[in-house]
């Protein structure tokens, strides 16, 4: 149905531009008629009836009048294509019915009166305003062929009536002539409507391309952004790593040496944390996230966040009050937690202010509201719109580059996707306040108790199968896994893949890296290794940032890790894939 409404407006707007061609050349028309009207008059003034001759002339003057001013009232009211074809339409067809009628009327009551030279000057007359007609409304293929029976059939009749020796010659003509104007109109008629649906095509086409071109502007400029964003940002924290190596590698004080390693530490901690904004940013874009809800106790959960935040919080200085809940939320655990880490972080380190005050509130429609305030500086004027803009920072993180200006907005999408709901203003007397609106969660029924070890991340005796074709990466992971009491192979190529497969050792978890080579994947890995442990459970770590690469591991269902890997994450993740 929507495709039919759509043609029949197509076809009334074209109709609609058929008809504004017409009205121009119309108006055109009746500068002409008007001229040929006054020589007529004066031709037969000495000649014709004194009532033949005004009856004429005034029938014809007030049909050329209507002629001469509707095309100006046409142009000056501007009529939309409905009105076009309701009123204008009809009311140009009339008109010309009346004109053709006002020069019929001039063979009876003006050529009898008329030397034979003369009638044939009329005949030229009757012709071009046939051809002037034609012209200027082709598209009236009714009101054409009423013309020409009315005008040149008149004259083809009357030119039999009489004794001239052309007669029979000027009526065939008139006939003849008239047939071909007939068909020059069904002509121009597909002429001028395929011209004007070209046109139309081409307007809807240069409108697309317009877009197009605006949206691939708008990307660049983004990416754009987002580059210029990374660099800045990622500069310091590698130039505090690379300083804090330095010292590390020369400082004979070990304690010293010892403040330096944590320093190298936590430069690359912040570089890791960077990517990560810059890859959930993306992923978001891509539609490559995907959301695991459940029910979750908020209570446990901010007492988490306020126990991983605490050191941090103490050292600005801060407090973390989180008000008594028994409220349940259904929401993605992990993504819930980014969010609210993210806002309480952006108050320990930009608000100014003494305390942080977790609280929930009821809302409307089964909905929860957890409110993150502050009694610090507030947010500028003008910034709250602006807050959640990829990119904008406000305050003391403009002024002293803190950040990319992501996290805000990553914080809103991540929100999105659960069916939430993330909003910022300032408090009644100070500070900021971001409430977070949620889904309410379902209390769960208790169950048995879990073992509090199963939780953990314990990887040691855990048969482990590595690939990564960039060797010295997968060394060094493999370090790291054998540390921490795991037994690992490694495998660089499908080759070396093959080796590991054929001998007697089961690996519990295959982790592999996503981009082999030119044209391999880790699902050519995943697919040679399955070939041989069909079972196998499988973590993907990856450093591309194509978002279809998240989105096809997604939909494999496998675990995914972007480089750099925070190791921790990366032990529980082990751990529980081996458990499976």
């Amino acid at each position: 149905m929507e495709g039919g409404g759509a043609e029949v407006d197509r076809r009334r707007e074209i109709r609609a531009q058929e008809s504004r061609i017409e009205f121009v050349l119309a108006g055109i028309f009746t500068l002409l008629v008007a001229g040929t009207l006054y020589y007529v008059y004066d031709l037969f003034e000495p000649l014709a009836p004194s009532f033949n001759l005004a009856a004429w002339a005034w029938f014809t003057a007030s049909v050329t009048l209507v002629m001469a001013l509707a095309p100006i009232i046409f142009f000056v009211r501007r009529p939309d294509p409905d009105g076009i074809e309701r009123i204008w339409s009809p009311f140009g067809k009339v008109v010309a019915i009346l004109f053709d009628i006002a020069v019929a009327s001039s063979v009876w009551l003006l050529l009898p009166y008329a030397s034979e030279p003369l009638q044939l000057l009329m005949v030229i007359f009757y012709s071009a305003a046939i051809s002037g007609q034609v012209i200027s409304t082709a598209e009236s293929i009714g009101t054409n062929v009423f013309a020409v029976l009315v005008i040149f059939g008149s004259a083809a009749l009357f030119f039999l009536q009489t004794d001239s020796d052309y007669a029979i010659s000027v009526a065939i003509f008139l006939l003849a002539f008239g047939g071909l104007m007939i068909l020059v109109a069904l002509i121009l008629k597909q002429a001028i409507r395929s011209a004007i649906s070209s046109k139309m095509d081409a307007e809807r086409l240069s409108e697309e391309i317009s877009i197009a071109l605006s949206d691939a502007q708008q990307a660049r400029d983004a990416r754009t952004r987002f580059i210029a964003a990374a660099s800045h940002d990622l500069r310091q924290p590698i130039q505090a790593a690379m300083l804090f190596f330095q010292q590390a590698t020369t400082q004979k004080d070990s304690l010293l040496r010892r403040e330096a390693e944590d320093g190298v530490r936590q430069g690359f901690a912040e570089v890791n944390a960077l990517l990560e904004r810059m890859m959930e940013h993306l992923r978001i874009e891509s539609g490559a996230i995907t959301v695991h809800p459940e029910t979750i106790e908020l209570a446990s959960l901010f007492a988490t966040l306020a126990e991983e935040l605490a050191i941090a919080a103490r050292q600005a200085g801060v407090e973390i009050i989180v008000k008594p809940s028994q409220a349940w939320v259904h929401a993605d655990r992990t993504l819930l937690a980014r969010i609210m880490r993210n806002l309480l972080h952006n108050a320990i380190i930009h608000a100014k202010c003494r305390y942080i005050e977790l609280e929930v509130r009821p809302s409307i429609d089964d909905e929860l509201e957890i409110r993150v305030a502050d009694d610090g500086i507030g947010l500028a004027p003008g910034f709250a719109s602006h807050a959640f803009e990829a990119y904008v920072q406000g305050g003391e993180s403009a002024q002293h580059g803190l950040g990319m200006g992501l996290g805000l907005s990553v914080a809103r999408e991540l929100a999105r996707l659960m069916d939430g709901e993330l909003v910022a203003g300032n408090g009644a007397t100070c500070g900021a306040v971001f409430t977070l609106t949620l889904p309410t969660g379902t209390v769960p029924i208790p169950g048995p108790l879990a073992d509090p070890s199963a939780a953990e991340a314990n990887i040691g005796g855990l048969d482990l199968l590595l690939f990564d074709d960039d060797r010295a990466s997968c060394a060094a992971l493999a370090g790291l896994l054998e540390h921490a009491g795991a037994h690992c192979q490694t495998a660089h190529t499908l080759d070396e893949l093959a080796q590991c497969c054929a001998q007697d050792r089961v690996p519990h978890v295959l982790i592999t890296d996503w981009q082999i080579g030119e044209d391999g994947t880790g699902e050519d890995v995943v697919a040679a290794g399955r070939e041989r442990w069909p079972d196998i459970s499988v973590i993907i770590m990856t450093g591309e940032s194509n978002p279809l690469t998240a989105i096809r591991i997604a939909e494999l269902g496998w675990p995914i890790f972007w480089k750099p890997v925070d190791f921790s994450a990366l032990c529980t993740a082990i751990s529980a894939q081996a458990q499976r």
